[in-house]
């Protein structure tokens, strides 16, 4: 299993932190995402986990594991490699192993891998919710899957919240999604500074005729990491 760690673009210390979002969708408690991040010297490494809230899974429901492994070039995360492990409403239990020179996918347990196009840019997670700032693309991806992606404004705001969440300065960035059928979605990130780490502290993403899914930080569990592989070994046992 990778572990992962968020590589600074000037020299630091090692550092590990552990990261939990509260996931809703307008009133509805979607579920959380974990993310275990390691940053040391030019090298980056983290490991994540989502898994639905009881409530959404009445409607939609993804539980799933994924690790990427990087480095920071001129300031930006370059992925290396990057798995994915889920089950969800849509594909049951899936697999995806990217590397530079090769991809394979697992449909289904009962199914063998296949190679499939390297999906071009940066991994979504490192690119939006641990770069030092705003990225500038021109392509993420999910491990499968590529989108061309444009920044549409940069600016400074302050971020008003209750003490459950992030207060305070931050850096909010303005996105334009695009995927392989043409499809574009709006993407607003809010990043600031947590512990030396400028990390996402809220993001919301806009889906036509559907309540807009939203991530904010939960700054009590916000932390120096003890283990990647323990804070999200419950997502792991459920899939």
């Amino acid at each position: 299993m990778l572990l992962f760690s968020a590589v600074a673009h000037s020299e630091s210390t090692a550092s590990d932190q552990t990261y939990r979002y509260e996931a809703r969708m307008a009133v509805l408690n979607a579920g959380i995402l974990t993310l275990d991040f390691s940053r040391r010297g030019e090298g980056y490494e983290f490991l994540g986990g989502f898994k639905t809230s009881r409530a959404m899974n009445k409607y939609y429901t993804w539980n799933g594991l994924f690790a990427s492994k990087g480095a920071w070039q001129d300031g930006k995360p370059q992925t290396e490699a990057y798995l994915t492990l889920s089950k969800s409403s849509d594909d049951g239990y899936k697999v995806t192993i990217y590397g530079p020179k090769e991809t394979r996918r697992m449909r289904k347990a009962s199914e063998p891998f296949e190679t499939i196009p390297t999906p071009q840019g940066v991994d979504l997670i490192a690119a939006l919710f641990l770069s030092p700032d705003c990225f500038n693309g021109p392509k993420v991806h999910d491990g499968e899957d590529d989108y061309e992606i444009k920044l549409l404004k940069r600016r400074a705001r302050n971020v008003s919240a209750t003490q459950r969440y992030y207060s305070g300065p931050g850096i909010q960035c303005d996105y334009q999604v695009r995927d392989n059928k043409g499809r574009k979605r709006r993407i607003q990130i809010v990043l600031a500074e947590i512990n030396g780490n400028t990390v996402a502290v809220a993001a919301s993403i806009k889906i036509p005729l559907l309540p807009d899914p939203a991530f904010r930080l939960l700054m009590a569990d916000a932390m120096p990491s003890e283990s990647a592989e323990k804070s999200t070994a419950t997502t792991a046992a459920r899939l």
